[in-house]
């Protein structure tokens, strides 16, 4: 019997880069306008929309690692994650340090976990 191996094109593995700082469990990425405003008629029905352009909001979850890249991001400089977050029409602009948080567990001897999310608006270089 032989086997028979089938190319599935446009797969992509789960995640594709290591991040350094962490060893990465997942990586989000979520694109949606700023903002959608609806414009009514006198009878309240939507007559259009007035829409803003698109921000970017990448989550990473992982084990602490290291003290560099991850672990080292900063509200006020851009970082750059090794994983693509560029779909649907995202900024191409500088993702920013919104929140991060390591927890540190002594039950059942877990390895210090971490999270944090980062964005990115138009036109924020």
């Amino acid at each position: 019997m032989a086997i028979t191996l089938v190319n599935l094109t446009g797969f992509q593995p789960g995640i594709a880069s290591d991040e350094t700082g962490i060893n990465i469990k997942t990586f989000k990425t979520v694109v949606e306008p700023e903002f959608k405003n609806y414009a009514e008629a006198k009878d309240g029905t939507k007559r259009g929309f007035g829409v803003a352009p698109m921000k970017k909001v990448v989550t990473l979850d992982g084990e602490v690692t290291g003290s560099t890249g991850v672990m080292a991001a900063v509200a006020t400089a851009a970082f750059t994650p090794a994983n693509s977050s560029a779909y649907f029409g995202a900024p191409t602009t500088g993702l920013y340090l919104d929140k991060g948080d390591v927890t540190e567990d002594r039950e059942g001897g877990k390895w210090k976990e971490m999270s944090a999310e980062f964005s990115a608006h138009a036109g924020i270089p």
